[in-house]
């Protein structure tokens, strides 16, 4: 059974894509913020099962550079999220689809934090306009980070 955050999350998203073309962006908006809401605990809760270090970790928010309808209930999101222990700022990049019945999510691709000499890159949230300047240029491009994590579950459906 999936979790209240995965089911908001769920929820969120099928909202979000009904409205907007295959390839198309994802506008800012109260629906848009709902979903960033939900995926600030799913998105620790997929992280739990496999590093134990987000045991005593989470999220504290998002910062979208680009959001984007992928597919048929399928989404791409790119830019900071903020870690909660010390509020600062790392990259992510997701990509999740909900299934076609119920309130979960099918399949889920997601890097969090670029590698950097003394571990994840942590940027403080004043210096925000710094650290998300770089992600504009990588928009399209994520797979050219190198990234702290990089978790997939479930099965995407075309």
């Amino acid at each position: 059974m999936a979790s209240k955050a995965e089911q908001c999350v769920s929820r969120s998203l099928r909202e979000i894509l009904g409205d907007v073309p295959n390839g198309g962006s994802v506008a800012a908006s109260e629906r848009l913020q709902d979903l960033l809401d939900g995926l600030e605990l799913f998105i620790p809760e997929v992280l739990r099962k496999i590093h134990h270090e987000w045991d005593y970790e989470s999220l504290d928010g998002f910062i979208p550079v680009a959001a984007r309808k992928t597919g048929e209930r399928e989404a791409e999101l790119f830019g900071l999220c903020i870690i909660v222990s010390d509020q600062t700022l790392t990259p992510i990049h997701l990509r999740l689809q909900v299934s076609a019945v119920g309130d979960d999510v099918s399949w889920l691709e997601c890097q969090l934090g670029e590698k950097g000499n003394q571990g994840m890159v942590r940027t403080p949230y004043e210096f925000l306009n710094r650290a998300i300047k770089p992600l504009y240029v990588l928009a399209g491009q994520e797979d050219r980070m190198n990234w702290v994590y990089d978790v997939t579950f479930g099965q995407k459906i075309p």
